[in-house]
């Protein structure tokens, strides 16, 4: 492996997941930060300590890709907190909106993301590194593509207006009709009396 692959791994991967944290919760992890530390530490003895690249870069792309591993599950529970929130709204709000599909297409992409996280957290498990990052990866692109779909804060501002506004014309309605009953059966008891 060269220096210039474990750049490339941090640029394409590692940088972008880092920044989707930081950004989910304005810090970075200290866990996160002692990878990046590791890993630099590693390619500084390249040209410090007279190392072998190859080495101290494999060893450099490890404490990489466990630090992206840490943030694609970082990435995870930021969204489940997200996800019970938009739930936590109404239910029957969230039946509103898309003429009823948003509710139903939300719980199945939420379930294919957990289906892949499930997957990825089985290969970590079995030691298959290299699989279980890529299960993360696709895991970390589901949530960016639910989250873009789905936390769509205008939609559901018209549902809970929508709702409210139902609501409001329902107890309207019921009003006039009971109003309505109390006035006929008065006549009709008048007349009957």
């Amino acid at each position: 492996m060269t220096e210039k692959e474990v750049y490339q791994f941090y640029n394409d991967h590692v940088k972008i997941i880092y920044s989707e944290i930081e950004a989910a919760g304005n810090h970075l992890p200290v866990e996160l930060l002692f990878e990046i530390h590791s890993a630099f530490d590693h390619l500084k003895r390249i040209y410090v300590d007279g190392l072998s690249e190859d080495k101290c870069c494999e060893k450099a792309f490890s404490h990489l890709k466990r630090g992206a591993l840490d943030a694609y599950k970082l990435k995870l529970k930021y969204f489940n907190v997200n996800y019970q929130a938009l739930l936590g709204k109404s239910i029957k709000d969230l039946r509103l909106v898309d003429n009823g599909e948003f509710l139903p297409k939300t719980i199945r992409a939420r379930n294919e993301i957990m289906t892949v996280a499930k997957n990825a957290r089985l290969n970590e498990g079995n030691y298959d590194v290299e699989a279980a990052f890529e299960k993360w990866y696709e895991a970390s692109l589901l949530i960016t593509e639910f989250e873009s779909t789905y936390f769509d804060e205008s939609k559901l501002r018209w549902a809970k207006a929508t709702s409210l506004r139902q609501g409001i014309i329902g107890v309207i309605i019921g009003l006039v009709v009971g109003v309505t009953a109390s006035i006929v059966a008065g006549l009709i008891l008048g007349y009957l009396g």
